[in-house]
């Protein structure tokens, strides 16, 4: 077996508490139990080593069990979305071809509608929220499953993993472009663990909140399996709430949390707490850039460290994390690389000077070296993969990111990066968040246009408009200035807090074509 397979059976090995769901603490014989139940029914259906199973349930105990179950049996786990609508879920089976699934009643009865015609899947098993797996369907039709089936079938024996042997298909947000397949192998999974590990100080004594979305490489590496290898225990939710967010770190003597920019925000919006457990040690912020003023006014008011990090799926996970204190930490920096091998380069691939901006570059044990699936691999150059991120290297080596290549704004031969409009015009206190984003135009090529959401609504719009220009006219260049500034209830963004900034785009060419056709009568 793998490693990463044989330490969560080593794990696992010991009787503890390990997971919190809905008001119960699992221990390590209960997940044992669930495994065996998981993997009874991959042999059942006939999977064999390496083959692909969708996993489409939400934040949940079950969903822990399934993943690990799938991943120790040999097979190659496809978590995705269980919101997903009919069409995206079709086109996303037909892309990644599974050959089984474990899913809850929506996706299950979108597919049983259709009697599996559309979809490379033999059978699908049907999770339950008492009784965890109660049906398995497939063309000949419906069987129910034993509750308390365990080992009947193969006897607990899995296929033989090894090092190289893909672990996870994930899919890339595709927000710039096609969705790539990342395959992650057990061994670069158990390094980014470890580099995780190392980097968090985690130990047998901390005690993680998961609420991020386990259907994203963050929740499943940095909350979930860290937090096994290291001995701790998770507390999952469904979701993030911000009206139960501080009861729980309280209740179960949280150490730390993995967050993402949007939770931030949201807690600094929120009623505080008469108090805030002494055990909480940091809270991690990943996925999206983090405002520095965001990231300073949370500290100031819970008085507890924000970490910031950098990852990609592409690196099964972290890249770079800030020191924990008492170390040195840079707001508005990701931190220092850890575990890989990072540099900025130039558009001729040569490296840049320190605070030289130029695209993020890395190699690493935990990075893989080519997609699954993609239209090409011009991503992967001589052993580096190229990130497309902007950004630059201080002279300490602390890592700070500017933005998305296919982001940047050109307006008139400048670069401007949305980052550093967006963080100016969150230090207005009437705005509550901005999004930016570069529209064409026929003299300057592109126009910097902005897009607000307000504290208190919409009102009096005009004079936030005038706030956020004067404002931006004090403290930018005159070419980074908004041409246009638009007050929106909601800023789009994805499941991990990410702005989408694609449907900004498309919300401006809808409203174009509106006033043309406004203008046309």
């Amino acid at each position: 077996m793998s490693v990463l397979t044989d330490r969560l059976q080593h794990v696992l090995a010991s009787p503890k508490p390990m997971i919190h769901d809905q008001e119960k603490w699992y221990v390590t014989t209960d997940i044992q139990t669930d495994i065996a139940r998981v993997q009874d029914c991959l042999a059942s259906a006939g999977v064999l080593k390496g083959e692909r199973i969708l996993l489409s349930y939400a934040n949940s105990y079950h969903f822990v069990c399934l993943y690990l179950a799938i991943i120790d049996y040999g097979a190659i786990v496809v978590p995705i979305n269980p919101n997903m609508p009919e069409y995206e879920l079709i086109s996303f089976i037909q892309r990644s071809r599974p050959v089984s699934g474990f899913m809850g009643s929506y996706h299950a009865d979108i597919l049983l509608k259709s009697d599996f015609s559309d979809c490379s899947m033999g059978s699908i098993f049907v999770i339950d929220t008492k009784s965890f797996l109660t049906k398995r369907f497939d063309q000949t039709g419906v069987t129910w499953l034993e509750s308390n089936a365990r080992g009947k079938i193969r006897n607990l024996i899995s296929y033989q993993t090894e090092e190289d042997s893909l672990a996870v298909l994930l899919y890339t947000s595709g927000t710039t472009g096609n969705p790539k397949a990342v395959g992650l192998t057990h061994g670069q999974i158990l390094a980014a663990i470890e580099n995780i590990i190392h980097s968090h100080e985690l130990s047998a004594e901390d005690i993680t909140y998961c609420f991020l979305p386990l259907f994203h490489i963050n929740a499943q590496v940095v909350a979930v399996l860290s937090t096994f290898l290291s001995n701790g225990k998770i507390v999952i939710a469904p979701k993030f709430s911000a009206s139960k967010f501080w009861n729980v770190i309280n209740e179960h003597s949280v150490t730390w949390v993995s967050a993402v920019p949007a939770v931030i925000s949201i807690l600094l919006n929120s009623s505080p707490p008469q108090q805030i457990s002494s055990h909480l040690r940091f809270i991690r912020s990943a996925s999206s850039q983090l405002p520095m003023v965001n990231a300073r006014r949370f500290e100031q008011r819970f008085h507890v460290p924000v970490i910031q990090s950098y990852g990609m799926t592409e690196a099964a996970s972290q890249i770079c994390v800030n020191p924990l204190p008492p170390r040195k930490r840079v707001l508005g920096s990701v931190g220092l690389p850890v575990g890989v091998q990072l540099k900025i380069v130039d558009s001729n691939g040569q490296p840049c000077l320190p605070t030289k901006v130029g695209e993020i570059v890395i190699k690493g044990d935990n990075v893989i070296h080519h997609y699954i699936e993609a239209a090409n691999q011009n991503d992967f150059l001589d052993g580096w993969f190229h990130t497309g991120d902007l950004g630059y290297v201080d002279k300490e080596g602390y890592v700070f990111i500017v933005g998305r290549m296919k982001e940047m704004i050109n307006r008139g031969g400048e670069k401007i990066s949305p980052y550093e409009v967006e963080d100016v015009i969150r230090q207005i206190p009437e705005v509550k968040d901005a999004a930016v984003i570069g529209l064409s135009h026929p003299l300057y090529g592109e126009i910097v246009v902005s897009y607000i959401t307000c504290q208190n609504g919409q009102e009096n719009p005009d004079k936030i408009v005038k706030m956020v220009m004067a404002h931006c006219q004090k403290s930018l260049s005159n070419y980074k200035w908004p041409a246009e500034v638009y007050i929106v209830d909601e800023i789009p963004v994805g499941p991990t807090g990410k702005i989408q900034r694609n449907r900004l785009k498309e919300l401006n060419d809808h409203r174009d074509q509106n006033l043309k056709t406004k203008n046309m009568r």
